[in-house]
C-alpha cells in the first residue's frame, strides 16, 4: 500500500514537499532495453536511500504504480524487515515454506516467484494465469566471488529453483532490488 510515506495518491509535487526539492530528481528510467519512461528518483545522490518511483500516469507524475529499490543497502525496509542485503535464508524463514525462484544468468535472475503457501503472501502465488497476489518482488543474488563455484552453475538458466535446493543453501543470495507495486486507490 506504501513505501514510506510514498502512498498511491502520492505525486512528484508531493514528493518535493516530504523529502524537500534538492532530493527529487526527474529522470528516464529504462524499464527494458530500448524502452525508458519518465519517473521520478528520490535520494539520487545517496545509495542507501534512493528510490526510483515508475507512475501510473507518467507525464502527470501522478499515482504512483512501482517503487524501486536497487543496491547492496537501504535504509528502506518493509514491514516484515526484508530490505537490500536480506539472505535467501531469512526470506525462508519469514516465509516459513521454500520459496519458488527463478534461476540466475538472466536479466530476472533470481527473482522469487511464489511464496509457496507461506506467510510472505506479498511475493504472489503461481495461479493458473500466472503469479497472483503480488505486491512485492524480491530479485537474489549470490556474492560474485561464488560465481566459479559448482553449487552457482546448478542454478543458471530459465529454470524454477526452491531455496530449499543444496545450491541456494550454499551460495544464500541476498536481495539486490526490492519492487513494490502500490495499489491504485
Amino acid at each position: 500500500e506504501r513505501v514510506g510515506p510514498i502512498d498511491a495518491g502520492a505525486s512528484e509535487a508531493k514528493l518535493v514537499e516530504l523529502f524537500g526539492a534538492a532530493n527529487v530528481e526527474r529522470v528516464s528510467f529504462e524499464v527494458e532495453p530500448g524502452e525508458a519512461v519518465p519517473a521520478t528518483t528520490v535520494f539520487a545522490n545517496d545509495s542507501t536511500r534512493r528510490a526510483v518511483v515508475l507512475w501510473r500516469d507518467p507525464q502527470a507524475r501522478t499515482a504512483p504504480e512501482t517503487v524501486l529499490i536497487r543496491g547492496e543497502r537501504s535504509l528502506w525496509r518493509t514491514d516484515k524487515g526484508i530490505t537490500l542485503g536480506t539472505p535467501l535464508a531469512t526470506l525462508r524463514r519469514l516465509n516459513g515454506k521454500p520459496l519458488t525462484l527463478t534461476g540466475f544468468g538472466s536479466d530476472l535472475g533470481g527473482t522469487v516467484l511464489d511464496c509457496n503457501g507461506g506467510s510472505l503472501v506479498e511475493f504472489g502465488q503461481d495461479g493458473p494465469r500466472g503469479i497472483v497476489g503480488r505486491t512485492l518482488v524480491v530479485r537474489v543474488e549470490p556474492d560474485p566471488a561464488r560465481r566459479d563455484t559448482a553449487a552457482y552453475q546448478q542454478t543458471i538458466g530459465e529454470s524454477e529453483l526452491s531455496s530449499d535446493s543444496d545450491a541456494m543453501r550454499t551460495l544464500n543470495p541476498r536481495a539486490y532490488e526490492l519492487m513494490v507495486e502500490i495499489r491504485p486507490r
